[in-house]
């Protein structure tokens, strides 16, 4: 397939559902050969369905970003299939879902181990993919995406797991542009730029409240502009998705909000509230 991203080879961990899965889909319709990363093996296999439908080049491989071993296992056969690695989306994420009940995730009633989980997968997670990524990231002067949240500047109750986590990744990307600009590796932040509707939230959010949040497809092109080559000289910057495809004049999302923006009217701060 031709595009934006002709010839690259991408890796997106989380990639077989929400926003990792928006991602590992645009950048397929951008000519990205893709590989979709996850622990749920029938997620990912139907991301890769799905792209391969479409006409693009894709598979699956198994890994947990809290393992090592398997992220590099991952890496090695991104470059072993197709010879090279572009681009490394850590989109993984969790949040804690023991509980529906917001209050069950207050952190003076935390069950510790909740903690260490989200921390272990959204932090230690990207911090784990980036050591794995970044050496054959330097062999091509790729681009390594990290997600981070509204939620660090728009908190709310129950999510003090989440919120440290992604306010750590925003610390430790502003660390890691820098040490990877001798390898002319690009390191820089991505979120969706407000509620958006994924595995995030259980059954017990009503279809109405679904209704007004992003659709997972709001983050494709800002993506694909951070793996292309429009974006080599952008290093150690966040990007909003939806302000970003409101500067540009697109809206592949559709709901109210992202139509509202396209009009010329400003978002709503209530985006960012759970």
């Amino acid at each position: 397939m031709s595009g934006r991203l002709a010839g690259k080879v991408a890796i997106v961990t989380g990639g077989g559902s929400g926003l990792g899965r928006a991602i590992a889909l645009a950048y397929a319709a951008e000519g990205a050969s893709v590989v979709v990363a996850s622990v749920v093996a029938a997620a990912d296999e139907g991301a890769v369905s799905e792209i391969e439908a479409l006409g693009g080049n894709a598979f699956a491989f198994p890994a947990d970003v809290r393992n090592q071993a398997e992220l590099e296992g991952l890496v090695a056969a991104a470059v072993g299939s197709y010879g090279r690695l572009d681009v490394f989306v850590a989109a993984a994420g969790i949040d804690v879902r023991r509980s529906p009940v917001r209050e069950d995730r207050y952190l003076g009633r935390l069950e510790p181990e909740d903690w260490d989980t989200v921390i272990a997968t959204n932090l230690t997670g990207t911090f784990l993919s980036a050591r794995a990524a970044l050496p054959s990231l330097a062999e091509t002067h790729g681009s390594f995406i990290a997600f981070t949240s509204g939620t660090v500047r728009h908190p709310a109750p129950g999510l003090g797991a989440y919120v440290a986590s992604k306010a750590g990744i925003e610390g430790m990307v502003s660390v890691l542009a820098l040490e990877a600009t001798g390898d002319r590796v690009r390191v820089n932040l991505l979120q969706p730029g407000g509620v958006t509707d994924t595995g995030f939230f259980g059954p017990e959010v009503p279809t109405e409240r679904r209704a007004a949040m992003h659709r997972p497809s709001v983050i494709g092109p800002c993506a694909v502009f951070l793996a292309s080559d429009a974006s080599v000289e952008v290093t150690g910057a966040s990007f909003d998705a939806a302000a970003w495809n409101g500067e540009q004049g697109i809206d592949p999302c559709g709901c109210p909000g992202c139509a509202s923006r396209s009009g010329g009217e400003p978002p709503e701060t209530a985006a960012y509230r759970l």
